[in-house]
């Protein structure tokens, strides 16, 4: 269910840059929540100049005032400082790949109901009640 949506400056960044960033961000994502790297999904969306964004979870636009910036959209239930940390290893990542200086990042992790989500045919479980199966062991789920 991770859904990623990089706003970007028209042709800010290369098919390459693109690879590697959607690979650092499955890299953070599982990293952290032990999640299967088949379950994240990265999109780029490259604008001119600010266009509005959507919340994922259908909470309205989302404000923003840098070049670069991050929508995700994740399932509920994880302590905050963990949607944190992930979202800082992103914006960490978006930083050293496309050679942004900090100050031109930001994003948003919105969070739904695990139960509004479905990944290879079956509605996803709560964060700490998956199976065992399919997630790394001795890290956070989710």
């Amino acid at each position: 269910m991770p859904f990623y949506r990089c706003i970007i400056p028209k042709d800010s960044l290369d098919y390459e840059e693109r690879h590697q960033i959607a690979k650092a961000f499955t890299d953070v994502h599982c990293g952290i929540s032990g999640a299967p790297r088949s379950f994240v999904q990265v999109q780029f969306i490259e604008t001119t100049e600010k266009a509005d964004i959507f919340d994922s979870h259908g909470h309205g636009a989302l404000e923003y005032n840098t070049p670069y910036f991050i929508a995700g959209g994740n399932r509920a239930g994880r302590p905050p400082v963990i949607k944190q940390q992930i979202l800082d290893g992103l914006m960490e990542k978006l930083c050293e790949i496309s050679k942004a200086v900090p100050k031109d990042v930001s994003g948003h992790i919105s969070e739904a109901p695990a139960s509004w989500s479905m990944e290879a045919g079956k509605i996803l479980p709560e964060p700490g009640e998956e199976p065992a199966e399919g997630y790394q062991n001795g890290v956070v789920s989710g």
